[in-house]
Formats: C-alpha cells, structure tokens, sequence
C-alpha cells in the first residue's frame, strides 16, 4: 500500500515549482510565454549541467542531443570555415538558448558551441524539447520569433563586413557589449577579429588607437567608455581610423 504525501511536503513542493517556473520566466523570454500547466511539465525534465571556462558543450557535425538554457557565463557559437578559420556566429548570455532547432539541419549540428567562462546551464533532451515545441503553439512562435531576430543580427553583421571599415565594425561590437559605461568583452583580440571579420593584429592596432583618442580607457575584463560621441562617429564612420597610423589630435571633421 503506498504510502501517502504528507499535505505539508506538497505544498513545499508546489511552492517550490511556483518559484522555479516564476524564475524561469524573468529568466527567459521564450519560457516567459508558456502557461503554468506547460512548465509545470518542463520542469522535471530538466538537468543542470556546469561547463569549464573553453570547455566545448557540442560540435559541428554531432547529432543534437540537448537543448541548454544559460543560467551563468556565456557561451559562444562558431563555424570553423573551409581554410580553418574560426567564424563566430553568436554568443550567448545569461537567459539565452543553445543547441536549438535553428542550429539543426538534416539531423547534425551545424555549428559549434564553447564555454567562454565558467558556465551554467539548465539542460532538457533534444526529444523531450521537441515533444515540449510540439506542444505549445505559443512557444513555437516564439522560437521562430527567435530565428528571425538571430537572421536579422547576421544580416547586420553580413551587411557591416561589406559596407563599414573594421574600426566603424570593431566601435559597434564594443557598444554592443556596453553595459552603462563598462565594456565586458570576455573574448581574446582573435575572437573578436573572428566576429567582425579581420585579423587579430588589427583588433589590437585599433584598440590602441581608440584608447590613445581617449574613446575608451582599458580596465580589468574590458574596457571603460570615456567619449561615446567620439565612438558614435567612429561607428558612423564619420571618424576614420587605421589601423597602420596613429590618428591626427583632432580626428573629427571641421564644421562647414
């Protein structure tokens, strides 16, 4: 005769399942669109897994066998081209989805993913996540939501490698890691060539330019932003900057 579940033990664990499911939506904004009764049946069925700093979570070419949610670090996303360049998809933050169906094609994934830090994630089974798509219209729509957001920063990226110069290309990746006035890179000077689509030498020679303008001041992890009108320009390509030559004492353009 089984023995029944003390009123006091499940109420704690409804309390507990409340908070996580509250959680998992402040957390994420695609679980945010899930209704209580379908995280209710997410949550079970998933794990926490932690990663070392540089530790690889899948490769390219590997059948999926698991969706991650970050939970702490980040983790970056990256193709390695014909001639063994490292290209750099995406990286993923606190709240953000790795090894989704958008990585996915005929059954293999078609890119890598790597640790960047010491990382935590929450983990469910490729299956159990289908099985979850499946069945919640709501949470489908909101991971194609999150493709066309995901196509629409490759086009940007796409369409900055074509049209800006690396400095305008290197001043809009470092915004897009501001944070208030601190810059968090977390990426070695060959990452961020790989993400913007120059070579490492070059990283270097512009940062140092950029610091010698006084657009930002380096600090521990990153950099600190001391004129953000100055990067602005840099960004617009109002303000040139090479690489090869130190920048004149005033780098901005005379007023007409």
């Amino acid at each position: 005769m089984t023995t029944p579940t003390p009123p006091s033990r499940t109420r704690r664990k409804e309390a507990l399942q409340r908070s996580i499911a509250w959680y998992l939506r402040q957390l994420s904004k695609v679980l945010s669109v899930l209704s209580d009764e379908e995280l209710e049946r997410l949550i079970p069925l998933l794990t926490e897994r932690r990663f070392r700093a540089r530790e690889v979570l899948f490769a390219a070419g590997q059948p999926p066998e698991r969706v991650f949610l970050v939970l702490k670090g980040r983790v970056k996303l990256f193709h390695i081209a014909e001639n063994g360049k490292e290209v750099i998809v995406d990286v993923v933050g606190r709240g953000g989805l790795v090894g989704d169906h958008s990585i996915v094609e005929n059954g293999e994934r078609i890119a890598s993913a790597q640790a960047l830090e010491d990382t935590v994630c929450l983990a469910i089974s490729w299956e159990d996540f289908l099985h979850v798509l499946q069945q919640s219209p709501r949470l489908g729509l909101a991971m194609v939501e999150l493709m066309a957001r995901r196509l629409a920063v490759l086009q940007r990226a796409l369409t900055a490698i074509v049209s800006k110069p690396v400095a305008a290309r290197l001043a809009d990746f470092l915004f897009e890691r501001a944070e208030g006035s601190v810059i968090r890179l977390g990426l070695t000077h060959q990452e961020i060539a790989n993400s913007i689509g120059t070579t490492r030498e070059t990283v270097t020679a512009l940062l140092s330019r950029f610091v010698g303008m006084g657009a930002i001041a380096p600090e521990p992890g990153g950099y600190r932003l001391i004129d953000r009108s100055l990067l602005e320009d840099i960004a617009a390509g109002v303000v040139h900057v090479s690489p090869r030559h130190p920048p004149q004492s005033n780098p901005r353009p005379a007023a007409t």
